[in-house]
């Protein structure tokens, strides 16, 4: 963006001292500049949401970062998302791959009835986003931060507009599709209704 707008300060102070302004030269580089900064304007709307929403389940106190598309071409992992730790702190934002964020602001933008049934990809945005602010928590440990997300999918999709009963049906979605084919780096036979990670044990119902 600062190169396009730098090309276009040049080709105005060229026109100045051509006495002829080349409008043709200054529109080819203002469309992109236009369209990159309306992208990136979104991208930015869209990061503070997801930071509110990752707030609003757990005292953290960094934010949430989409990966660019740039970003995305440099990118050494194939991580959905991740979280930087240092001593055991997280030691800046979750930073969630650029598919992600894309399948997370498609979920997000969707309508109500959209919310029904969203595509699994965006479910599983959704709970990367989850994921990812419990470890902001401080948590490292992968299948402990995966048994907590899960059982605060239903409240993150709330928060992403979605109805209770919206939510709930995510979240039960992920648990039944998702959760069960992951790695054991990811799951524990710990994490189930009135077990160890159960965070409301004894009252009937897995969150």
């Amino acid at each position: 963006m600062v190169a396009l707008a730098a090309s276009v300060g040049w080709l105005l102070v060229r026109g100045i001292i051509r006495r002829k302004v080349p409008w043709i030269g200054i529109a080819i580089v203002l469309v992109p500049l236009v369209v990159l900064f309306w992208t990136e304007r979104q991208w930015i709307t869209a990061e503070k949401k997801f930071t509110a929403v990752a707030l609003s389940i757990e005292p953290i106190a960094a934010g949430v970062h989409c990966q660019r598309l740039g970003e995305s071409f440099v990118s050494s992992g194939s991580d959905l998302g991740h979280v930087d730790f240092e001593d055991g702190t997280p030691s800046g934002p979750a930073v969630l791959s650029y598919d992600t964020c894309n399948q997370l602001a498609a979920y997000w933008r969707s309508s109500a009835r959209e919310k029904d049934s969203p595509p699994l990809e965006e479910v599983i945005a959704v709970h990367v986003l989850t994921h990812e602010s419990v470890h902001l928590t401080g948590e490292l440990t992968e299948s402990i931060t995966e048994c907590r997300a899960v059982q605060r999918d239903a409240v993150v999709a709330q928060r992403l507009g979605a109805s209770a009963e919206q939510g709930r049906a995510l979240a039960l979605r992920y648990w039944t599709e998702v959760y069960p084919h992951l790695t054991d780096a990811y799951s524990t036979r710990d994490c189930h209704e009135d077990g160890p990670m159960d965070r409301t044990p004894k009252d009937g119902v897995w969150p």
